[in-house]
């Protein structure tokens, strides 16, 4: 009995050894939960109950569940504030104000070449300086347009579309199909007694990772395996997993993450993040910088068509039965050499707006004279040096909802948003670590512990070893004496 006794002492001193010693080699390991060796006594036998030592029962893990569930949902969250940051820092991007090479800058040189021109009409170079300043700023707005659908274009691509093609989509569906498959070997194991810790670490560690790309939540199931959803939506079910795939594309801002059998999935995480841009943030700003080229053409052209040129010639709306030349809007869009058409759903005059290609080949058709009326003497056919028309044009810088305005609001809202973006990352990052520490804190290996459990161990080893020579030499003495 006093053998049996020490010899079990051997082997659960063993046992705290290896324990302790793979929770130190562990200690960095992602998703592993710290080890401890769990004992119960032997069954005491003889007329006095003596015991016969202790038995290695099972090797568990220190883990707590709300702190586990706390710590993938911070996960989802920092991850999707973190894109959102990143989506915002490239829309700042895309518009660089203020700079000198900026929209607002752009405008405000168009305004100040037109009041120029105001006073100086029959000079060429005048007439061709606000053309151009009118060509420059209809290039930063088709600039600025091509950059926001190629960020909506690129965001798209790093979702992927759920097959093998590298995509974030394609991460979450291999991290899934592991999950699954840890999900056997954990059921097997444990229905068998084996130790499964290993296998549910792994698994652990890739909830962890699809928490930040998709935002996802777990729940217990049998023998040990781990359900897995988004947002309700059940992506894991034992051995079995859910092939995502996207439907929609960012062109349409109708790009959507679904199932196998069509269900729609609500992503959090990075590729929710990632969704709300290409569906909504950048379709936001594509819509305002539409309005902005929609309303310095249509207000512009509008002045061009109710105008006169140093030449007299009419615009559009006043040329009537005059037969002679007639001036071409300002600007136009949509590959049309003559009108200019504004933003509808689905098309964006940003992207195509332009100066007239006439008024380009002739700056002086220009409209710098208002048009023939009882406050003054202009004529349709009869040259003038009237500038108010002109001036009237450069006083669109300070029009309510004037493309200078609604440029403002733009960049406002922009810096609004990209600077709230920055503090819910900063937030989501220290919840994110708040929730890692919590369960680091029941389930962590902390590294001064563990060696003195290394320590404590050995020394009852060197005692159980000393039992075990002293019962021997006690034997040999009996044996001897006899």
């Amino acid at each position: 009995m006093g053998l049996s006794a020490a010899a079990s002492g051997l082997a659960a001193d063993l046992a705290q050894i290896d324990t302790a010693s793979n929770n130190l080699t562990n200690i960095a390991t992602p998703g592993y939960a710290a080890e401890v060796v769990n004992l119960s006594p032997e069954t005491g036998v003889g007329p006095l109950g003596v015991g016969q030592g202790v038995v290695v029962s099972s090797v568990g893990q220190l883990t707590d569940a709300v702190f586990a569930a706390a710590n993938v949902a911070a996960l989802g969250v920092q991850a999707g504030a973190t894109q959102t940051n990143q989506v915002m820092s490239s829309l700042e991007s895309v518009f660089p104000e203020p700079s000198t090479t900026g929209i607002a800058s752009q405008l405000s040189t168009l305004w100040s070449a037109l009041s120029t021109l105001a006073s100086s009409v029959n000079q060429p170079g005048s007439q061709q300086a606000a053309v151009g300043a009118a060509q420059s700023v209809a290039a930063s707005l088709n600039a600025s347009s091509a950059q926001l659908s190629q960020l909506s274009s690129s965001l798209q691509g790093q979702i992927g579309t759920g097959a093998s093609d590298g995509g974030t989509l394609a991460q979450a569906n291999s991290l899934l199909a592991q999950v699954a498959q840890l999900n056997v070997g954990v059921a097997a194991g444990t229905a068998s007694g084996q130790d499964v810790n290993a296998l549910i670490d792994q698994r652990n560690a890739a909830v962890n990772q699809l928490a930040s790309l998709l935002g996802v939540s777990t729940s217990a199931g049998a023998h040990g395996t781990l359900a897995v959803y988004a947002d309700g939506v059940q992506l894991v079910s034992g051995n079995v997993a859910q092939v995502l795939s996207t439907t929609g594309s960012a062109a349409t801002a109708s790009l959507n993450v679904v199932t196998g059998n069509g269900v729609s999935v609500q992503a959090r995480g990075q590729i929710g993040a990632t969704l709300a841009a290409v569906n909504v943030t950048l379709p936001q700003y594509q819509s305002q910088l539409n309005a902005v080229a929609d309303s310095l053409a249509s207000s512009l052209n509008t002045l061009q068509a109710n105008g006169l040129n140093v030449d007299g010639y009419p615009g559009s709306a006043i040329a009537g039965t005059w037969s002679g030349p007639v001036l071409p809007p300002i600007f136009v869009d949509a590959g049309s050499s003559t009108t200019f058409t504004p933003s509808t759903a689905g098309a964006g005059s940003a992207a195509t707006i332009t100066v007239s290609p006439a008024l380009l080949a002739s700056p002086s058709l220009i409209a710098t004279a208002a048009a023939p009326s009882a406050t003054n003497t202009n004529v349709i056919g009869t040259p003038t040096l009237d500038g108010t028309n002109a001036q009237a044009m450069a006083a669109l810088a300070t029009a309510s909802g004037g493309p200078d305005a609604l440029y403002r609001t733009l960049i406002g809202g922009l810096g609004t948003e990209a600077a709230n973006a920055s503090t819910n990352e900063a937030s989501a990052s220290a919840l994110a670590t708040t929730a890692a520490n919590n369960l680091s804190s029941i389930s962590g290996v902390n590294q001064n512990n563990q060696e003195v459990a290394i320590l404590a161990a050995q020394n009852a080893f060197q005692a159980s070893s000393k039992v075990i020579s002293a019962i021997t030499t006690v034997f040999q003495s009996l044996l001897a004496a006899v």
